[in-house]
């Protein structure tokens, strides 16, 4: 049987995955949404900081094609656990769209709610 932090471990990396089929999907702020603390803070490349204060600004950014992309891929994935209702994910990504890459560090904090669900409470993406 898995241990509680392997269980954790598992479930961040399932969540971090379900963010970025939100991001690349063709209508990410719904999805981002949902998977999203209500104070979450997003830090995109060459992008305002985003928070859902500003739900038009929000939606604006991160409409289609915003990191469209026909795939991703996660290396170098590291988890770290804060504590049982926290940790932190870092890895590399590459995503492609026809002959366009993108290569960037990626770092997504975590944090369990109430309701049991794992919530963004920060995501940030660094080019490479």
């Amino acid at each position: 049987m898995p241990t509680i932090h392997e269980r954790i471990r598992e479930e961040v990396l399932r969540k971090e995955r379900a963010l970025w089929t939100a991001i690349t999907s063709a209508d990410p702020p719904p999805q981002i949404k949902k998977l999203s603390n209500p104070e979450v803070v997003l830090l995109f490349p060459k992008m305002p900081i985003l928070t859902l204060e500003d739900e038009e600004q929000f939606d604006e950014c991160l409409k289609a094609p915003f990191h469209r992309f026909d795939g991703f891929q996660l290396d170098d994935v590291r988890t770290i656990i804060i504590d049982l209702m926290a940790a932190s994910i870092t890895y590399k990504v590459y995503a492609v769209r026809g002959d366009q890459e993108y290569r960037a560090t990626g770092s997504t904090t975590w944090s369990q709610a109430a309701d049991g669900e794992w919530r963004i409470v920060t995501h940030h993406e660094t080019l490479l």
